[in-house]
């Protein structure tokens, strides 16, 4: 693989007292052009990682293979090492030309509490993957994620309790081109496992299709157990969308009474250019599903390398990727960067909370985890703050608030190495 930058930033460093690695990759190019197998860009995992992968951008042409390889495909003693992984504001193009690739570009197999978000997935066959042998999955999240023309949007495979919410997904396939879904859930099979994928949950996206190809598969009916899917947009040029279970098409309204997506609607959404894919106007149709999700792309949110620009879910939340701003009063204010610091980021063992603004006098801090689930509280006053981690938090991204009487909590993400 080549990397067309000059210097190639890889923050490789022991963190002994927790026992486990940190491996950051960050705002880096990797331009692959190997046409055939290609391991893609391929996270080592054969110890304990704290893996970050944030802002960087991934193209490649192979026909099988990966573009960003970061779990097993099978049981293995690596399986687990990169729990709590994070992979957010990527740009992962495909200009490959095998039309019967399955090239994986985001794959994060064995691996439990993966947060992936902000990513702009382009041609990618076989866009997110998230598969194991029947793991539980709790603390991760697949959300506000743009996916243009995959055969494949999101795979869950064999792994429960995978969050599907706010992304969108658009593509022009026909059927000739793929049988697979925009979201694709089944069983695990591989060597001889039996392992369906239960509990999956599927809120506040936009599937947009020009054809009628699937929005949402569901291969086997033991996949059926828990799932949930509510507060979508649809939309198909072609006519009706359409669903699949367990080898059976299904119109909305057959999808409907088996008593899935009640509250979704099916409209155009609208969008500005089938780019950036920006409704033209605000799509209040989702489901408020907490502060620790609460934060989507905002509508000039590009991939230039560094973090692609963010905004916060206000009023009736809105469905898909891009969030707009309750106004533009409110999008252009920003805390001023000398009167509330929380640092350092990520944190390990303990933080620091510097409250220096008189109009701004919070009281109280309080951490919740990527569940939005309360973790515990701290008092806070003006000047310098320093707070403790409890024993039990583990490694994971987690929300910090700050709050007082008559203020506008602040929100801060941090992530925690334990």
């Amino acid at each position: 693989m080549k990397n067309t930058l000059t210097t190639f930033l890889l923050l490789l460093f022991t963190a002994a007292l927790f026992s486990q690695e940190v491996l950051i990759i960050k705002e880096q190019e990797f331009i692959d052009s190997e046409t055939g197998t290609s391991q893609g860009v391929n996270i080592p995992r054969s110890t304990k990682t704290f893996f970050q992968f944030l802002n960087n951008s991934v193209t490649a042409v192979n026909s099988f293979g990966y573009l960003l390889q970061a779990g097993d495909e099978n049981p293995a003693s690596s399986n687990n090492n990169l729990d709590g992984e994070i992979i957010t504001g990527n740009r992962f193009v495909w200009n490959g030309t095998d039309e019967t690739s399955m090239t994986h570009a985001l794959f994060t197999g064995y691996n439990l509490d993966v947060v992936i978000q902000y990513n702009y997935l382009l041609n990618t066959p076989n866009g997110i993957q998230r598969k194991s042998n029947g793991m539980a999955d709790y603390n991760g999240v697949i959300a506000y994620n743009i996916l243009k023309n995959p055969k494949l949007g999101i795979a869950v495979k064999g792994i429960s309790g995978i969050k599907i919410y706010n992304n969108t997904f658009y593509s022009d396939k026909t059927t000739e081109q793929t049988w697979r879904g925009l979201i694709d859930i089944y069983t695990n099979s591989d060597n001889g496992l039996s392992a369906p994928s239960k509990g999956t949950r599927v809120y506040n996206n936009i599937f947009y299709t020009r054809n009628r190809v699937f929005n949402i598969n569901i291969h086997d009916e033991e996949c059926l157990e828990g799932f949930e899917c509510d507060y979508n947009v649809y939309w198909c040029e072609a006519g009706d969308p359409l669903f699949q279970v367990d080898g059976k098409t299904k119109t909305f309204a057959m999808w409907q009474a088996m008593g899935y997506d009640l509250h979704s609607v099916v409209i155009n959404p609208g969008f500005h250019d089938l780019i950036s894919f920006v409704p033209e106007t605000r799509l209040d149709y989702g489901l408020d599903l907490g502060e620790t999700f609460n934060e989507g792309l905002a509508v000039d949110a590009v991939w230039n390398r560094s973090a692609p620009k963010t905004a916060l879910q206000n009023g009736v939340w809105q469905v898909g990727a891009r969030v707009y701003s309750a106004s533009d009063e409110e999008e252009e204010e920003e805390w001023p960067a000398n009167k509330t610091i929380v640092f350092p980021n990520p944190v390990i063992d303990m933080f620091y909370i510097l409250l220096t603004d008189p109009d701004r006098q919070y009281a109280i801090a309080k951490i919740y985890d990527s569940l939005g689930r309360f973790v515990f509280s701290q008092a806070v006053y003006n000047g310098l703050n320093p707070v403790e981690l409890p024993a039990h938090m583990v490694s994971g991204l987690y929300t910090i608030t700050l709050e007082a009487a008559g203020l506008e909590r602040y929100l801060k993400k941090i992530i925690i190495l334990n």
